[in-house]
C-alpha cells in the first residue's frame, strides 16, 4: 500500500510526521511523495489559525479529487479540536486521528475500511507526551527533536493548548536515546523544539529545565550542533545566555515571541510581558553575541489595536535588533477567550498592517546579512538547487547560504567554512522573495 503523508504547521507536527511514517513503513507500507498517487493520503492538520484550518481541509480535498477511491485520514490539531469542521467541508469517508492517539497509527492503518471513524480522546487528560520515536530521520542534515508539548498559558488567542492539552515533558533519558539514534545516523543538526518548550521539566520529577537539558545535550553530542526552536522572553535568562556565548555547538539563533508592541494588547493577549522587556532582552543577546540572529513573531489586528497600538508595535520592532520577522493577521479561533472580544480591524486593514509588518522584517534582514559581509562562518550543507546553480545550507545564526556548484567536495549533511560575501535576493515561483547570502569555501 503507497501511504503519502502531506504535514502543516509546526516542527512539532513535523517530528511527529516522521514517526507516523516510520510506524507505518514498519508494517510494509510503501512511502510516498504527496505529489505522487497513493493508496492512503494522511494529512497532519494545523488549526492554529483560520487560514490554516482552511488549508488542511483544502489539502484533503485536493488529494480526494486526484485519487477518488484512495483513503483520506486526518490528523493533529484540527482534529482534535474541529473534527465537524473537517467533516464539513471534506465530506464522508474520511478517517480522524487525534493527537492523543498518533502513537498508534499503526494499528488504525490496518482497518482499511473505507468509512467514517474518529479516534481522538480528551486530550486534557494526559499526563506524559505521546510516545513517539524517530530511528532514522528522513532529511539526515536536520533533525527535530520533540522534548515538550502541550501549554498551560492559554494565551487569549490560542487554540493550541486546547489541541494539545496541558504541559507534559518528554523524560530525559528518551530524549537522550532519541539524539543518539540520530547520531548514529549522522545528524549533524539537531533543532530542540515543543508546544512551549521553555516550560520543559517543571513538570518532570525531579524537576528539569530546558536550559538543564541543552546543556546536558551539547556536553553529550559534542559533534551535533544544537538549535532552538523559540523560547518566551521572561525564559531567556542572563545564565541561559553567558552559557551560550561559550558553547560552540549551540546555535547562535534565538527565536523570541513578541506578538505586539503595546502593553494593553499584550495583557488582553494574555502575555506575560511588557514591549520594554523584548527590547531590552533583543539589545542583550546582541551586545553579547553580536553575531546571533534574533527573530520574533507578530500578530496584526488582535482585538482592540487601533492605529497608536499598531504604531507602538512598529516603533518596537525598529528599536529591537531583530534581524528578522514572521507577520500574521488575527484570526478568531473558536473556543478561545479572544473569540468573545469584538473586532475592531477589518481584513483590508489587517492585511495592509502585515504589509508594513513585512516590508519592515525585509529591511531588518537585510541589514543584518549587510552585516555580517566579509565573516566566517560555519555552513551546514542541505541540498543543490540546480536552478540557482548553488549548494544551499544554513549557518548557524540561520542565514541562508548559496556556494557556487563548482565548489568541490561539497555534499549534503557537511558542515563547511565559508566566507560570507554579502546578500542577494531571488524571486522563487511562488512570488516569496528569497533573501541568500553569497558564500566560498575557506
Amino acid at each position: 500500500m503507497r501511504v503519502a503523508i502531506y504535514t502543516l504547521g509546526c516542527k512539532v507536527n513535523q517530528y511527529e510526521s516522521q514517526a507516523i511514517a516510520e510506524q507505518l513503513s514498519s508494517r510494509g507500507a510503501e512511502l510516498v511523495s504527496p505529489r505522487q498517487e497513493a493508496d492512503v493520503y494522511i494529512v497532519n492538520t494545523c488549526a492554529v489559525t483560520a487560514k490554516a484550518a482552511y488549508q488542511s481541509c483544502q489539502a484533503l480535498r485536493r488529494f480526494r479529487r486526484r485519487v477518488s477511491h484512495a483513503k483520506l485520514v486526518a490528523t493533529g490539531c484540527l482534529v482534535q479540536v474541529q473534527a465537524g469542521y473537517i467533516m464539513e467541508r471534506v465530506g464522508p469517508p474520511v478517517c480522524m486521528i487525534g493527537n492523543d492517539q498518533k502513537h498508534k497509527f499503526g494499528e488504525f492503518f490496518s482497518d482499511r475500511r473505507d468509512c467514517i471513524s474518529i479516534f481522538a480522546g480528551d486530550i486534557m487528560r494526559l499526563k506524559e507526551p505521546v510516545p513517539l520515536f524517530i530511528s532514522s530521520p528522513l532529511d539526515r542534515t536536520r533533525a527535530f527533536l520533540k522534548v515538550q508539548d502541550g501549554c498551560n498559558s492559554f494565551c487569549s488567542y490560542c487554540i493550541v493548548p486546547y489541541a494539545r492539552g496541558r504541559s507534559r515533558s518528554v523524560a530525559e533519558e528518551k530524549i537522550l536515546e532519541q539524539v543518539a539514534s540520530f547520531a548514529d545516523t549522522g545528524v549533524k543538526e539537531v533543532v530542540v523544539t515543543g508546544i512551549h518548550v521553555g516550560a520543559y521539566g517543571r513538570d518532570l520529577d525531579p524537576p528539569s529545565s530546558i536550559f538543564l537539558l541543552l546543556q546536558r545535550l551539547c556536553s553529550m553530542f559534542p559533534e551535533i550542533r544544537f538549535r532552538l526552536s523559540s523560547i518566551e522572553p521572561t525564559e531567556c535568562t542572563d545564565e541561559m545566555l553567558s552559557w551560550a556565548v561559550e558553547t560552540s555547538n549551540f546555535c547562535r539563533h534565538w527565536h523570541i515571541p513578541l506578538q505586539s508592541g503595546s502593553s494593553a494588547v499584550l495583557r488582553r493577549m494574555n502575555r506575560r510581558y511588557g514591549p520594554q522587556e523584548f527590547i531590552a532582552l533583543a539589545h542583550k543577546i546582541r551586545e553579547m553575541m553580536p553575531d546571533a540572529a534574533v527573530g520574533t513573531d507578530v500578530m496584526a489586528g488582535f482585538p482592540g489595536e487601533g492605529e497608536k497600538e499598531f504604531s507602538d508595535t512598529m516603533t518596537v520592532l525598529e528599536q529591537a535588533p531583530i534581524t528578522y520577522l514572521h507577520a500574521f493577521p488575527y484570526s478568531s479561533r473558536p473556543g478561545t477567550l479572544a473569540a468573545a472580544m469584538r473586532e475592531t480591524v477589518n481584513k483590508r486593514e489587517k492585511s495592509r498592517r502585515v504589509g508594513l509588518l513585512n516590508r519592515l522584517g525585509r529591511e531588518k534582514r537585510l541589514a543584518f546579512c549587510a552585516s555580517q559581509a566579509g565573516a566566517t562562518a560555519e555552513l551546514l550543507v542541505e541540498r543543490m538547487d540546480r536552478r540557482k546553480g548553488a549548494w544551499l545550507g544554513h549557518t548557524g545564526n540561520y542565514l541562508e547560504v548559496a556556494v557556487p556548484v563548482g565548489a568541490s567536495g561539497l555534499q549534503p549533511n557537511r558542515l563547511v567554512e565559508v566566507r560570507l560575501d554579502g546578500p542577494f535576493t531571488l524571486q522563487e515561483r511562488s512570488g516569496r522573495e528569497q533573501i541568500l547570502m553569497k558564500g566560498e569555501l575557506v
